[in-house]
């Protein structure tokens, strides 16, 4: 007896080990025959949200659908049920369960490349025995175009390849957001279930600095504006010159990062910070700055204004192509005399005029954390193309090239007491449990605290005594200036042509202590001037922007300092 149970014992081992080696040489043959594949399984991408917790961007997922003909049953039921989810005709889908030439079922079938969520829920709804569902990773943006051109795009993925994210905040924070994804070997026979776990790191989250009902605003505003003065598209920019936060980016056209077509994606860029564009008067704030800080001029300094006059082989004009008489320093600026801002950088000198530029952020991107971002065009002394003449049209905004953030920027050194914050978009990062707020930080001081006090008065002057101006906001000192650029054409500048100009706009408040800057930008307005088009438009944004900020009149304001208040209720600063 003990004889005969250890041979059935060997014979048991033998069986064994030989059904092991079997085993070994299927799995070989599997992966020789691509039964098998090594793929990376990809995290969960971070998500977005505005600074009080609006979703911006965040994750979903369509589905491939496939089905192992050798595991279904009634093949005509199954057919009539799944052939109008997947897209095919029921005849389609009956001969696709059908064996092959040689009598044999194929292992797996593809019904479906992608369909989408709900289709997919409804196909596993119908518990069909065999149907293969893998998940494909999808982007889906809730605020849809109000906020496309800030947050980018997520493109690229599916269930072996990670996607990618392009322009705005999805293109400059990518690796953060993507997390990291994990390598491992699945069975391309989808009845072989997988036993072996993965794990992998999700992506962080991102907390904006922009507020979504102050982005529906200027969005509002934008378009309105676009179309009362028939322009061809146009930008506001909202920020806190006092701590850099960018608020809100309107753009006119936009697109829908949800619904995407080969026209719409060619507005996936931001313009507000990948456009140049000549600034036009708006630059004079500049001027007026870099003139007081050099010491060169002062308040007391006045000129002869011929209203015209010929320098560096070109002819220099006011707008109106009249003289002022003996106008002072601030008179300039009021009154916008492009003479007297040619005259002013004459005196200077381009030597001293250009560090100050670049110390402006002139030329150079800002470093904002949105993908994309333009260094503008300044044309300095020893370029090719460089000329006196150039010079002094830089003085009121022509011959340089600047995007609308770099403007904005640059304005901001005025509003925050000479000094240049970093302007950012991310407000914090978020890793699980832990949040990394970002802390504002100065970049650089371009003016004296004087200098800009100074220039700071002169603006709320620009808007209270210009008569050419149309704005009007009673109970607050707003500083600001206008713009009109004119665009050139192949044959030179053609003035005055309607349809054929950049009208902008830049201002703060309140003025003696700003928590908002706005840039307003309308390209080829009917109406072509700025005063006329885009100062109107940023009164109109005003009448709403200081009810959603809760920024009270400036006599409410000092009354509630006096009795040692807080004048401003929400959290900007």
């Amino acid at each position: 007896m003990l004889a005969v149970a250890s041979i059935l014992i060997v014979r048991l081992l033998s069986f064994q080990f030989y059904l092991d080696a079997n085993t070994q040489r299927i799995l070989e043959r599997n992966r020789e025959s691509r039964l098998y594949q090594t793929v990376e399984v990809q995290p969960n991408r971070g998500q977005i949200y505005d600074r009080n917790g609006y979703l911006l961007a965040t994750n979903s997922y369509d589905y491939r659908v496939g089905i192992s003909p050798n595991a279904v049953v009634d093949r005509q039921a199954v057919a009539a049920e799944l052939a109008p989810l997947v897209g095919m005709t029921e005849d389609e889908l009956y001969r696709a369960l059908q064996p092959d030439e040689n009598g044999i079922l194929p292992n797996y079938v593809l019904l479906a490349s992608r369909v989408d969520f709900a289709t997919g829920q409804k196909i596993i709804n119908l518990d069909i025995d065999g149907i293969v569902m893998e998940t494909l990773p999808k982007r889906v943006y809730p605020q849809g175009a109000l906020t496309a051109q800030i947050v980018g795009l997520y493109a690229g993925a599916d269930n072996t390849r990670a996607g990618r994210g392009y322009y705005g905040v999805e293109g400059f924070y990518d690796a953060l957001l993507a997390g990291q994804a994990r390598r491992m070997t699945l069975s391309v026979v989808p009845v072989v279930e997988e036993s072996n776990p993965t794990y992998v790191r999700d992506g962080i989250s991102l907390e904006l600095t922009i507020d979504r009902d102050l982005q529906h605003l200027a969005q509002e505003v934008l378009d309105e504006a676009v179309q009362e003065h028939q322009a061809s598209g146009g930008t506001i920019i909202i920020m806190n010159p006092r701590n850099g936060e960018i608020l809100a980016i309107a753009n006119h056209p936009t697109f829908d990062p949800n619904n995407l077509t080969p026209e719409t994606l060619e507005l996936a860029r931001n313009p507000a910070i990948s456009d140049v564009y000549e600034p036009g008067s708006v630059f004079k704030v500049l001027t007026m700055a870099i003139a007081l800080d050099a010491g060169t001029h002062d308040l007391n300094w006045s000129y002869y204004d011929p209203g015209c006059f010929e320098a560096g082989g070109v002819n220099i004009c006011n707008w109106d192509r009249r003289s002022h008489g003996n106008p002072d320093f601030a008179r300039v600026f009021i009154d916008s005399l492009n003479t007297g801002t040619a005259t002013i950088f004459k005196e200077i000198g381009p030597y001293t005029v250009y560090p100050k530029l670049r110390e402006f952020g002139i030329g150079s991107p800002t470093g904002v954390d949105l993908e994309g971002e333009a260094s503008g065009i300044l044309v300095e002394p020893g370029d090719p193309n460089w000329s006196e003449a150039q010079f002094l049209n830089t003085s009121y905004g022509q011959g340089v090239s600047v995007t609308p953030l770099q403007m904005l920027t640059a304005v901001n050194a005025i509003a925050n007491d000479g000094l240049i914050m970093q302007p950012h978009i991310v407000r914090a990062r978020i890793d699980g449990d832990e949040v990394i707020e970002t802390h504002p930080s100065a970049s650089h001081r371009p003016i004296s605290e004087e200098a800009a006090h100074t220039a700071r008065d002169i603006l709320v002057r620009v808007l209270q005594e210009s008569d050419e101006i149309e704005f009007e906001f009673p109970g607050y000192n707003v500083a600001g200036k206008t713009g009109t650029a004119e665009i050139p054409t192949p044959y030179g500048y053609e003035p005055f042509a309607p349809g054929n100009s950049i009208a902008s706009f830049v201002g703060f408040l309140p003025a003696d202590d700003p928590v908002v800057s706005v840039l307003i930008k309308l390209d080829r307005p009917y109406g072509y001037w700025g005063s006329k088009t885009a100062a109107p438009t940023f009164q109109k944004l005003l009448e709403r922007l200081v009810v959603l900020m809760e920024i009270p009149p400036d006599a409410t304001r000092y009354a509630l300092m006096e009795q040692g208040g807080a004048p401003f209720m929400r959290e900007y600063e």
